[in-house]
């Protein structure tokens, strides 16, 4: 391929992409040719009629390939935005989701409530870190400690506590759920696999690259949740003190069942995402 123009080299992806049947193939085709010239999306619209970079056609290839080959675009640009920031994101992790943003709008909505300047936050399955990251910067004041059984996992989430300057407030720690914390904490937030099993087939070609062991939630989609709801009369502080743990509508009552058996009295909310589906449960002790 060699292209005239910018203008060319974004036709050319954004057919290559639709031709595999790819998903958002125009949005995702200017993504990968922003990413390959190493810019904007508005200077990539201000550059259309300008001749691209000497390379940019064989750079941009392979690229494409394999985002045709349903390999997911953030392992590709080996980045995501989350909460208005960028994260490093690669096949060791789960790509962020949206969704998730839930999870910091109330933990900060309930930092605010406990009023304290030196909060101890956990973060249990904390992933690529963007929990744990995000909520030390939206929480000068807090002190984290983030969780996670895969050591490749935790290289990443390190490394962008590091590139978002707040590594020296966030505790990394390789364990299984609430095993390697010391509590009690004000906030704990868990983002925990929850897909059942039998559900796994019938995710996107795009999902199933990503590890399994983030997904897989058990035949009920509790394997992981049930457990780390049980220990958290152990792990939460004194009146006042939260958890916040995302679910999928098919165990949210399962969720609600061992929340209550495990904190009896606390106050249970339920709060939808944007498109009204269950996504966040809330345990307070009362």
């Amino acid at each position: 391929m060699r292209p005239r123009t910018v203008g060319d080299l974004l036709s050319f992806a954004r057919a290559r992409l639709k031709g595999a049947s790819v998903p958002d193939a125009d949005l995702e085709g200017e993504s990968l040719v922003s990413h390959v010239l190493g810019i904007s999306r508005a200077r990539l619209y201000a550059s259309l009629g300008e001749p691209p970079p000497p390379g940019a056609g064989e750079r941009l290839g392979p690229l494409l390939e394999r985002r045709r080959s349903r390999e997911p675009l953030a392992y590709i640009t080996g980045r995501r935005e989350f909460y208005g920031r960028q994260f490093a994101v690669d096949p060791r992790v789960m790509i962020p989701r949206p969704e998730t943003e839930l999870l910091v709008d109330r933990a900060v909505a309930a930092a605010r409530v406990l009023g304290t300047g030196e909060l101890r936050i956990a973060d249990v399955g904390t992933g690529s870190g963007v929990l744990a990251v995000t909520l030390a910067l939206e929480l000068p004041g807090a002190n984290l400690q983030a969780v996670d059984s895969s050591p490749g996992a935790l290289e990443v989430a390190r490394a962008n506590g590091d590139a978002h300057g707040v590594g020296g407030r966030v505790t990394w720690l390789l364990g299984s759920l609430c095993g390697p914390l010391s509590g009690p904490f004000h906030l704990i937030v868990a983002n925990l696999p929850y897909v059942r099993t039998d559900a796994l087939r019938g995710l996107q070609p795009e999902v199933l690259r990503e590890p399994a062991e983030a997904l897989d939630g058990g035949p009920d989609g509790m394997r992981h949740i049930a457990p780390f709801v049980q220990d958290l009369p152990r792990c939460l502080g004194g009146p006042g003190a939260t958890a916040l743990i995302e679910i999928d509508p098919p165990i949210e009552k399962a969720v609600l069942s061992v929340l209550k058996a495990s904190l009896p009295g606390a106050e249970v909310l339920v709060w939808p995402d944007l498109a009204g589906l269950a996504r966040c449960a809330e345990v307070t002790v009362r």
